[in-house]
C-alpha cells in the first residue's frame, strides 16, 4: 500500500512528475547500415540501397570498414567488414535486411510537456505533447546516409495520454514522433 498513489486530479505538474521518472536526460540515438547490400531481379535495387552504398563509402573513407564485392551478372553484392579502428565504434544488430552495423549518431533530449489538457469529465485522465529534439551529433552523424528523419535541433513531439489505473498514474505514448 505504500507504493499506491492517491487518485488526485491530474494537473500539468502531476503529468510532468509521472513522465520524469521514465525519461532520460539524453537518450542515445543510433543509425544502421546493412552489412550486406545487394540487389538482383528478385530483389530490385531501391533508394535505401543507394543510401547504404553512400554510407559504406563514408565509413570506408573514415577507415571504419572495408568493402568487398561489386557488380554481379544479375545485380550487385557488396559486403562491409569492420576494421580494428571501427570495431569499438560500430556495433552489430539484427534487422529486417539482415545483420547491420550500428553507430551512435546523436542524442534525443526532452524539452518537457506542453499543451496538457485534462479530460473534461474524468479528473484523473488527460493528454499532452512531450517535446524533444535531436542534438549533440557524434562524428558518425554525417557518415550515416541511412539515418532517416533525424535533423538536429528541430522540435518534434510525442503525443502522450495519462490515466489512473490499479492505484497508480500511468501514461501511454499514442504517437511516437510528429512535427
Amino acid at each position: 500500500m505504500v507504493a499506491c498513489q492517491k487518485a488526485e486530479p491530474l494537473t500539468a505538474e502531476k503529468a510532468n512528475q509521472i513522465i520524469e521518472g521514465y525519461r532520460f536526460a539524453a537518450e542515445p540515438i543510433y543509425a544502421e547500415v546493412p552489412q550486406k547490400v545487394f540487389w538482383n531481379p528478385r530483389f530490385p535495387k531501391d533508394e535505401y540501397d543507394e543510401r547504404s552504398l553512400r554510407t559504406f563509402d563514408n565509413l570506408r573513407n573514415a577507415g571504419l570498414i572495408t568493402v568487398t564485392g561489386g557488380p554481379t551478372a544479375d545485380g550487385a553484392e557488396y559486403i562491409a567488414h569492420v576494421t580494428p579502428k571501427g570495431f569499438p565504434i560500430l556495433g552489430t544488430s539484427p534487422s529486417a535486411r539482415g545483420p547491420v552495423y550500428r553507430g551512435l549518431i546523436c542524442y534525443k533530449v526532452y524539452d518537457g510537456l506542453r499543451n496538457f489538457q485534462r479530460h473534461p469529465t474524468e479528473p484523473t485522465t488527460g493528454h499532452g505533447e512531450l517535446a524533444w529534439h535531436y542534438t549533440r551529433p557524434t562524428p558518425l552523424y554525417p557518415l550515416f546516409e541511412t539515418k532517416q528523419n533525424k535533423p538536429l535541433d528541430k522540435t518534434f513531439v510525442s503525443l502522450v495520454s495519462f490515466y489512473y489505473k490499479d492505484h497508480q498514474y500511468r501514461f501511454d505514448v499514442t504517437v511516437r514522433k510528429t512535427e
